[in-house]
């Protein structure tokens, strides 16, 4: 029942998430860690319950924001945490603070080559395929962008952003389209499918638990008569 509960949680938080730019869907696992029968006959089972971010692309928007881009590839974007660690997403809604540094609408400074974007005054932003500004024609750096060998490595540290232990590895060739973000990759169909048979299971574990529950109290009831 616990770990049913948790699926739902993150059920409901996918729900939540369906219209976020760059939401991964989180996906849930089970681990059976021990099964053994006691010594009266009984089954016990140690699980626990972990999660995953489906890591699957969602579909380009168009906007037509000039600071909005989106990867066709895979890979993430870089940016700078609140406590300066790096982070990374394929959220690609960005802006200028007043000093003109990009960023995430979380507030998140956006990372080039060779540290945060700052952009020039100018009145036309252009980003290729590859991933290089240009202010009025005048180049201003180079979105980073990485992936990783092994996906696994990644933690989620937002809703959009995640962390990783392992080095990334630089993309050369993102496919970076300018006036664009990524959708959510949820489904609201089928997460609401899995909401309902996540309650149906619950709502079944609660039953047998309510039967066992009277069956023991029928038996000790009758065993008080002797």
């Amino acid at each position: 029942m616990a770990e049913m509960t948790r699926r739902q949680e993150r059920t409901a938080n996918n729900l939540a998430n369906v219209d976020t730019s760059g939401y991964r869907r989180e996906r849930t696992f089970a681990n059976v860690l021990r099964e053994q029968i006691d010594a009266e006959g009984a089954p016990r089972t140690v699980r626990t319950t972990g999660g995953w971010a489906d890591l699957n692309p969602g579909e380009l928007q168009a906007t037509g924001n000039p600071l909005d881009v989106a990867l066709e590839r895979g890979g993430f974007f870089v940016v700078a945490g609140p406590d300066g660690a790096e982070r990374y997403t394929r959220a690609g809604s960005f802006g200028l603070d007043a000093t003109g540094t990009l960023r995430t609408l979380d507030g998140d400074a956006v990372m080039g080559e060779e540290g945060p974007l700052t952009l020039p005054p100018g009145s036309a932003v252009t980003v290729s395929a590859e991933g290089r500004i240009a202010v009025d024609g005048q180049p201003v750096g180079t979105l980073r962008v990485v992936t990783f060998a092994d996906p696994a490595t990644l933690r989620r540290a937002g809703d959009t952003t995640f962390t990783s232990t392992a080095p990334p590895t630089p993309v050369d060739d993102p496919g970076v389209r300018q006036g664009f973000v990524e959708g959510s990759n949820v489904d609201a169909v089928r997460e609401m499918a899995d909401m309902i048979t996540h309650f149906r299971l619950f709502e079944a574990q609660q039953k047998m638990v309510q039967s066992t529950d009277e069956l023991l109290g029928a038996v000790t009831r009758d065993l008080g008569r002797f």
